[in-house]
């Protein structure tokens, strides 16, 4: 690399030259912190040698300042002089230790004749050849070797001899004796500048380009002042990295600042007095904060002395206004400290700035740095700026410094609840579970009756979410007892929260004197009208009050149950698009404040109303999505909504395995408990009908019925129950149970949306007679038409088109199916069958359920008419619809999307149509299915919602 100062290595040439004429000069070279001064003398010293100069060089050094002599000694100790004037000089100086550091001083250890002695040996080593003698760092000289350069300094005006003294320049300078002897006489002084842009980019261009070396050069001055030594670490860094790094996204150069820089910044402060590294902490520490005054008392020194070393550290390149000019600088100097003495040093600045009056915020960043906190003036800092973080949605800071604030031992218990309350409300928004392990004082502040409104509602909320309903009711009637602790609006949430988890409100008797929930509160009339859509149905009003709560929430004012409760009663009117819209918005919202925990309770939300809008596979994605937002733990009882989602989904897609792999997922047991458990069952209920486990379903769906119908919430649009037992009793053949079931359903208008209508007409089509199902359909697909669930419109349209169609036909076999038979379209599926090479499906190894054995038609093998036609009868219209195609000669796939519906979904049907005629393959399926109109059949997914 070439000279970093080239102009000034051609003066000290020139100088040089002069003096070997026989005019003595001496020359003072000074320069700031790694301004390049000792490469400079590094650099003269051996061009004088190879010009053939006798070189003696020395060096003075802050450890060695105190040995009189020293310097001296070094000048002809480390050169080639010969051993005679080596010893003669020698006996003349004999270094010593002495305080001695005054220049005005007796000189005490090397006498007028000695020095007069060495003297006159330099200057007759002068008439043998030029003679150069260049000290390094002079500030550092012992007061002895001082006065035998001034000695000689009078003497060389006529010798071939050039010295050159290279020293610090300081705002104040270290050796003022010393200078005002130097400079009396004629000397020239070379002042080391910082580098300008024009010869960094001289620099750069032994590394990359000329052009980017130009661009470049104005981006390295501005990060490093022009101080050669931080140029050539970040040239270092430019080299070590990738070149990926050395570009912007515009494909620009931009300066690449890395480990060789932070590693110069060291060294910068490494090679001064211990108290520029000091004070270069102290900065470090104090960031945005720092004043001479803060600075010198948190390096243990004066505010001038701070405000002299802020000086250095700017004219070095290492400050600008008082700051370092890159983050790496002050992280490299933070990270020079020990993590007590980094500790120590954040506890005191923290306290320095509380001093002055500095805000919250930034005194507790200090105490987050430290990891811990000072005393008990301490909690009420941290306190307010985790205030500040949650609002500004830093969570993760905002718990930092709560925990702070409670390990203080000092902190009284007033401030420690105080503490504790936004504590909890923060890990709420992130980790349920976590906030548990603080509730404890907030439990018993509420029993005291010392916390009331949004705590009450929080503790009693918490209680639910874990399932424990009984303490929950517990709390709710000591409220009860307690006028003023609630008011109207919190006992109007607390309302729905139960009512989200169990179906209905708590029922509890108000205090004597207490009046009612006042109506002329729009918060509060709007949250009871919430609570009347599941008795009263979703009225005109209750869907425009859930849109007005829904308008005015915010992420952590209102409770999360009101705002689900107003998203369900959306949904359940028929207006599950509206609903998808608001739970993005509140999501979006959500990730933008990094709020988990309505992250994950939302996005299971999503997913139901995707289901519910025909969509189960971004069902699928959005209930697994939300399953991960929270760990299993945190989600408590109302894990049972994602889980139940991804059942139903699944299970219409026909992956049975999928929804098998959710069934094996532990949940708590307190789930049951709730609805969410309930709607569990259902779900699971709906799994054992796709895998014909009949008898297993029927034993959920008659579990849900009792449930709710003990907790007086028997709503088919929360858990429609009767039409999935119905469905389960159709396909055992029980076709007048399901009728009445399907019936008893249809009546409960109340609680009937129009998908659980369209649902449950599907199911009393499938047990009534091949006349009266067509009418049924159409009324269904009207209902599927307003609710806006496509998929199952999709299913029930193909199921009108098969009955349109067998109405027009003759009967083909008795009104009632078989036991093992389903509705047009019907939920469950079968284990697939294997696939051959050309996508056909071979014969299954035969039925998994005994329950189906029972109800199986004969085999056959199609000879004989008579049994061929009633095996055909015991088809379900979808199972025929597949069989039809299969005789066609089409393939699965071909099938899968003339049908709409899964591969999966075909190979199963098929397994069901070989078992019921008893043939093995395609071939053998009965001519009677080879109809002309099968190739004209409509699309139809063979599903039934959930």
């Amino acid at each position: 690399m070439l000279p970093v100062h080239r102009e000034e290595l051609d003066a000290l040439h020139s100088l040089y030259v002069e003096s070997t004429t026989g005019t003595g000069k001496l020359v003072l070279v000074s320069g700031g912190l790694a301004s390049g001064k000792t490469e400079l003398l590094h650099a003269f010293t051996r061009y004088a040698v190879e010009a053939g100069a006798l070189v003696l060089t020395a060096g003075g050094s802050r450890a060695e300042r105190s040995v009189q002599g020293g310097l001296i000694d070094q000048l002809f100790h480390g050169s080639a002089l010969p051993a005679t004037v080596v010893d003669h000089v020698s006996r003349l100086v004999v270094p010593d230790t002495s305080d001695a550091e005054d220049v005005g001083a007796d000189i005490r250890h090397v006498g007028v004749h000695a020095m007069h002695e060495i003297c006159a040996v330099l200057l007759e080593l002068a008439r043998e050849k030029p003679l150069v003698i260049a000290v390094d760092d002079v500030q550092f000289a012992d007061s002895s070797s001082l006065q035998f350069l001034l000695y000689l300094r009078r003497r060389i005006n006529s010798a071939r001899l050039l010295i050159v003294l290279v020293e610090w320049e300081r705002p104040q300078p270290t050796l003022p004796v010393f200078h005002a002897e130097v400079t009396r006489r004629r000397h020239h002084r070379i002042r080391l500048r910082p580098l300008p842009p024009a010869r960094i980019a001289d620099m750069l261009a032994t590394a990359t380009s000329e052009q980017d070396a130009r661009l470049l050069a104005p981006c390295y001055h501005r990060l490093t002042g022009g101080n050669p030594l931080l140029v050539n670490a970040l040239v270092d860094d430019h080299l070590a990295s990738d070149p990926t790094e050395r570009v912007d996204q515009d494909g620009r150069p931009r300066p690449v600042v890395g480990t060789a820089f932070g590693q110069a910044v060291l060294a910068c402060l490494h090679r001064w007095e211990p108290r520029l590294l000091d004070v270069a902490r102290a900065v470090a520490v104090l960031g945005a904060h720092q004043t001479p005054l803060l600075v010198g008392r948190l390096a243990g020194t004066t505010s001038a002395e701070a405000d002299l070393v802020l000086e250095i550290l700017t004219r070095a390149g290492l400050l600008e206004d008082g700051r370092f000019r890159h983050p790496a600088a002050e992280l490299a100097v933070a990270e020079s400290l020990s993590g007590d003495h980094r500790a120590s040093l954040h506890v005191r600045a923290a306290e320095l700035l509380y001093q002055r009056g500095v805000g919250a915020v930034e005194v507790a960043r200090h105490f987050a740095a430290a990891d811990r906190a000072a005393g008990a003036w301490s909690v009420g800092v941290l306190r307010e700026a985790a205030e500040q973080a949650l609002i500004g949605d830093d969570v993760a800071t905002a718990v930092h410094l709560l925990e702070l604030a409670l390990e203080v031992p000092e902190g009284d218990a007033a401030d420690r609840l105080a503490v504790t309350r936004v504590l909890v409300r923060a890990l709420w928004r992130v980790n349920p579970s976590a906030a548990s392990r603080y509730l404890e004082p907030m439990l018993r502040a509420v029993e005291a009756g010392e916390l009331g409104g949004r705590d009450a509602v929080f503790v009693v909320s918490h209680d639910l979410w874990n399932g424990d309903t009984d303490s929950a009711l517990a709390r709710l009637e000591r409220f009860a007892g307690k006028p003023g602790l609630l008011d109207d609006q919190t006992a109007a949430e607390l309302d729905v929260a139960y009512q989200w988890f169990h179906g209905s409100p708590p029922a509890r008797e108000r205090p004597q004197g207490e009046a009612a929930p006042s109506t002329d509160d729009p918060w509060v009339d709007a949250t009871q009208r919430l609570m009347t859509a599941w008795t009263q149905g979703c009225d005109p009003a209750t869907m425009a009050s859930a849109e007005h709560v829904l308008r005015s929430c915010r992420l952590g004012e209102t409770t999360l149950e009101v705002v689900a409760t107003a998203l369900l009663v959306l949904v359940h009117g028929d207006q599950p698009a509206t609903a998808a819209r608001w739970c993005r918005q509140l999501l979006d919202e959500a990730d933008r404040r990094g709020a988990v925990t309505w992250q994950a309770v939302l996005g299971g939300i999503e997913s139901d109303v995707a289901l519910r809008r025909g969509d189960p596979e971004a069902a699928v994605a959005l209930a697994r999505t939300a399953l991960t937002r929270l760990p299993p733990r945190s989600w408590g009882v109302l894990i049972g909504w994602p889980l139940t989602t991804l059942l139903l989904a699944d299970t219409a897609l026909g992956r049975v395995e999928d929804a098998a792999h959710t069934l094996r997922q532990r949940v708590p047991d307190r789930m049951f408990a709730t609805l969410f458990g309930v709607r569990y069952l259902h779900a699971r209920g709906h799994h054992y009908l796709a895998t014909d486990r009949l008898l297993a379903a029927i034993s959920d769906f008659q579990a849900c019925g009792r449930i709710v119908r003990g907790w007086d919430v028997d709503v088919p649009m929360l858990v429609p129950w009767r039409s999935d037992l119905a469905e389960a009793n159709r396909q055992l053949g029980r076709l007048g149970v399901a009728r009445d079931l399907a019936r008893q359903q249809l009546d409960r208008s109340a609680g009937l949306d129009q998908r659980t209508r369209a649902i449950t007409l599907r199911v009393l089509a499938a047990s009534s007679d091949p006349a009266d199902r067509a009418a049924l359909l159409e009324e269904a697909v009207r209902c599927l038409e307003e609710a806006g669930d496509t998929f199952l419109l999709r299913a029930v349209r193909a199921d009108l088109a098969a009955a349109q169609r067998s109405r027009a036909e003759p009967t083909r076999g008795g009104d009632a199916p078989p036991a093992g038979t389903r509705t047009a379209g019907g939920t469950r599926a079968e284990h697939p069958p294997t696939t051959a090479d050309d996508g056909r499906s071979s014969h299954d190894t035969g039925p998994e359920d005994p329950a189906e054995d029972a109800g199986a038609s004969p085999s056959t093998s199609g000879n004989e008419p008579r049994a061929a036609d009633l095996a055909v009868a015991a088809l379900s219209d979808s199972e025929r619809r597949v069989a039809e195609l299969a005789a066609l000669g089409c393939t699965n796939r071909e099938i899968s999307a003339r049908l709409y519906v899964t591969v999966s979904t075909v190979e199963q049907h098929l397994t069901r149509v070989y078992r019921k005629l008893g043939v093995r393959c395609r071939g053998d399926l009965p001519a009677g299915l080879r109809a002309p109109e099968a190739e004209a059949d409509g699309p139809g997914p063979a599903r039934e919602g959930p």
